[in-house]
């Protein structure tokens, strides 16, 4: 638990402000105090998650995932990355008509990861996005493109 010093320090909050949110916030003046535990979990997750990505079943051409990054596609619930393929089609309305076969290829692909696969491969799309220097895609998707070598 990290004392008011430490968060002040941490987060650049007044130390009147925090008194001030230990009365008025006082769920936002809890988190803040387990920060350190927070930060611990999450870190715990991301290498869970980085060990995994080496099991995934590599299935998807460079120029799909190119086209997920490019697509307008946003899943704002956590709820949503269970049925990416459905969310992933549904913000293909546009492009249906005259990339049936290359969208439905996508959808299928989307559709055979699990549901920790599929939340990796969109926050994978989602940082990539926000990048400013982009990795290739072959790289920065390694665990998700066929390779070259058969």
């Amino acid at each position: 638990m990290l004392s008011n010093k430490e968060i002040t320090k941490r987060f650049e909050v007044q130390l009147g402000t925090l008194y001030n949110w230990k009365t008025t916030k006082p769920k936002l003046f809890k988190y803040l105090q387990n920060a350190d535990y927070n930060s611990d979990r999450n870190e715990e997750i991301n290498i869970l998650l980085e060990h995994y990505l080496k099991d995934i079943d590599k299935s998807f051409e460079e120029a799909e995932i190119e086209y997920l990054i490019i697509s307008n596609l946003e899943l704002v619930k956590i709820e949503q990355v269970e049925h990416f393929e459905v969310e992933f089609v549904k913000a293909q309305y546009k492009d249906i008509a005259s990339k049936a076969e290359f969208i439905m290829a996508i959808y299928d692909r989307l559709s055979e990861l699990n549901i920790i696969e599929k939340y990796i491969l969109y926050k994978k799309i989602y940082r990539y996005r926000t990048l400013t220097e982009k990795p290739s895609i072959k790289e920065f998707f390694k665990q998700y493109i066929k390779s070259d070598l058969k």
